[in-house]
């Protein structure tokens, strides 16, 4: 008999509320400390953070859709390959991403691609004088 993973689940609904857009779906999905680390090396943390900076990156990115093509769960941690779908080709890539996952909440969520990475983090924390 198959058992659902609660961390593969929580990674699923992740990306099933990025996909969505979906900033309140994001919000239950987040421990209140979740960190999100972009493929720089950049760091956003907080749920309300990195829920804000989801909400700015959508406004850049309305076309923005994540597939994974494996889920993978490893300990704590899910790990995830696929590729994402936007007008930036520096954000259009194929990429991995490793959600580590506490209580059924997505606790770090770290994502990493090949080539020049995207400072996400960066540009998202500095949202509000960008938009």
């Amino acid at each position: 008999m198959f058992f659902k993973d609660q961390r593969k689940d929580a990674a699923r609904q992740l990306m099933a509320a990025f996909n969505a857009h979906d900033h309140l779906a994001l919000a239950k999905c987040l421990t209140a400390d979740c960190i999100f680390i972009d493929s720089a090396g950049g760091r956003i943390e907080g749920r309300s953070g990195c829920v804000e900076a989801t909400r700015l990156f959508m406004k850049l990115e309305p076309e923005f859709h994540v597939e994974v093509d494996s889920y993978s769960v490893v300990g704590d941690e899910v790990l995830m390959q696929g590729e994402t779908t936007a007008r930036d080709p520096l954000v259009a890539k194929d990429r991995l991403w490793r959600a580590k996952v506490e209580d059924g909440r997505i606790a770090e969520f770290q994502t990493y691609c090949d080539g020049e990475p995207r400072q996400l983090a960066r540009l998202l924390g500095q949202g509000a004088d960008l938009m």
